[in-house]
């Protein structure tokens, strides 16, 4: 519709100046029979008057609508439209949901408590995923923190959600925070939450262990209940509106580095929307309610993994070499965010820095030396010549494995594994150990090294000026053997009257 300055315009130029309907046209940039009609008119309108609607190809089918809307309330647009062909219905989607729009019954509103939260009651814990940002075969993750008093929001992206991450993102959030609020609520996360029925939840004994060494009560929201923890809710969706949009990364490292900017100078200085206060002033007045902090949980990922025979270890999709000496033996991985490091026994044998990727054979070169002469065409005393280099005792010692009742190889490879892992001058220095002691056998060589890592702890010595162990001492009182004495005497003399000769004179 033409607006009401434009249409009072063409009335002036044509009834006051005179000018033809062209010519308005060509000046107010209006097609000709627009101007026509106006003139024709001779009046300006504020409204369009509605016209007589046509027919609409969905009447037919408004009792059909009727019967399915009464039986599922709930039945989507698109379902209704499957009906509708069946019945013969030619028309379209879009129709039919301005159609129920108008006649599906509206849900009765829902009234909600504001949950209150005294400074260091609680916080909140969620997870948001941002998909594969960097296109090598693993979501983003960003674990999300929040105060409920001061509103305080920590955030940290992650490759994985989980249980050891989670762990490890708690330790970094408690340590932003500077303490540790009284309860901890979480959704129905599978890393805190093992099960749910209605109202009875069993939380993960994992992560209670985690729970008691803070001391800390995990509270879990209902399930569907997501106002329950508005506060993180609210958080994950103010990171994805206002800080993700926009932006690239490098890697990880760079979207963390980032992302930490952003909560230290932006998020946590801002306004709030709903408290209309500053989060980080909030918080220095909360600070003082929090517990105080334990000393850092390990949140490390150890694994006890076989060693395959390309000396190999296999984790979280890829695979790290260890020495090849250790092949076939078990082995313990111990793993962060950025490194990890496999243990025989106290000793640890080989370091990598984290692979993220998919499919990676994560190789350290020294890893191999000494395998190639050990191939097949090499000589077969290679591997006592090997051990035989490492000194007399070791002479001394391969001597008299033969008559042992011990696989010579397994014993060879035990020793193999032994120097790789301890040294071959520790390792000779035990077998002349076990020779003074007269013992052969690489299983009391790795008892003795293993020995050597963790010495003996000598308790204190005895402090005998304790008073508490300065006891006087006690001389016993003899008058009640005495009594005990004349009492066994006088029953004798009842029982046996005869024998006093006094008696009946």
């Amino acid at each position: 519709m033409i607006d009401p300055a434009t249409q009072a315009e063409v009335l002036r130029l044509h009834f006051s100046e005179k000018k033809s309907c062209r010519a308005i046209a060509q000046e107010l940039r209006l097609h000709r029979r627009t101007v026509a009609v106006l003139i024709q008119r001779r009046s300006v309108i504020t409204e369009r008057s509605d016209p007589t609607k046509r027919p609409s190809v969905l009447m037919p089918f408004f009792d059909r609508i009727e019967e399915l809307l009464k039986k599922d309330p709930g039945r989507s647009a698109v379902n209704i439209l499957q009906n509708l062909r069946l019945a013969g219905y030619l028309g379209g989607l879009t129709i039919l949901k301005d159609h129920l729009r108008t006649c599906r019954p509206e849900s009765e509103p829902k009234a909600f408590l504001s949950l209150e939260f005294l400074p260091g009651q609680a916080a909140q814990v969620d997870w948001g995923e941002f998909g594969d940002v960097f296109g090598i075969g693993r979501k983003i993750h960003c674990f999300v923190t929040v105060l409920c008093w001061s509103r305080l929001l920590y955030l940290e992206f992650t490759f994985s959600a989980n249980f050891e991450s989670f762990i490890r993102c708690h330790e970094h959030a408690l340590a932003f925070f500077q303490g540790v609020t009284a309860e901890v609520w979480y959704d129905n996360l599978a890393t805190a939450v093992a099960e749910r029925q209605g109202r009875l939840t069993r939380f993960n004994p994992r992560f209670f262990v985690y729970t008691g060494h803070h001391n800390f009560k995990p509270i879990a929201c209902n399930v569907a209940s997501g106002w329950e923890k508005g506060r993180v809710e609210d958080g994950v969706k103010y990171i994805r509106e206002n800080f993700w949009p926009g932006r690239s990364f490098i890697d990880l490292d760079d979207l963390n580095a980032q992302a930490r900017v952003w909560q230290n100078t932006f998020a946590n200085k801002r306004t709030h929307e709903t408290t209309r206060k500053i989060p980080e002033l909030q918080w220095e007045q909360e600070r003082p309610n929090l517990q105080g902090l334990r000393e850092p949980f390990d949140t490390d990922e150890v694994r006890t993994l076989p060693v395959s025979p390309q000396w190999r270890i296999s984790f979280d999709g890829n695979h790290y070499t260890v020495p090849w000496t250790l092949a076939g033996r078990m082995v313990t991985l111990r793993a962060n965010e950025t490194e990890v490091s496999v243990w025989y026994g106290a000793q640890r044998i080989a370091s990598h820095k984290r692979s993220w990727l998919r499919n990676e054979v994560v190789k350290n070169p020294q890893h191999e030396e000494g395998l190639r002469e050990r191939k097949a065409g090499a000589h077969p005393d290679s591997e006592i010549a090997a051990i035989r280099s490492i000194g007399p005792n070791a002479v001394r010692y391969l001597d008299l494995i033969p008559a042992q009742t011990r696989s010579i190889r397994s014993e060879l490879n035990h020793l193999l594994v032994l120097i790789t892992v301890y040294g071959a001058r520790t390792v000779e220095e035990t077998m002349g150990q076990a020779l003074s002691s007269g013992v052969v056998g690489s299983v009391h060589l790795e008892r003795w090294l293993s020995q050597k890592d963790q010495p003996v702890k000598k308790p204190a010595p005895l402090n005998l000026a304790d008073p508490r162990l300065n006891l006087p001492p006690v001389t016993p009182d003899l008058r009640s053997y005495d009594r005990l004495l004349m009492e066994e005497e006088k029953e004798e003399e009842k029982d046996n009257p005869e024998d006093n000769p006094g008696e009946g004179s």
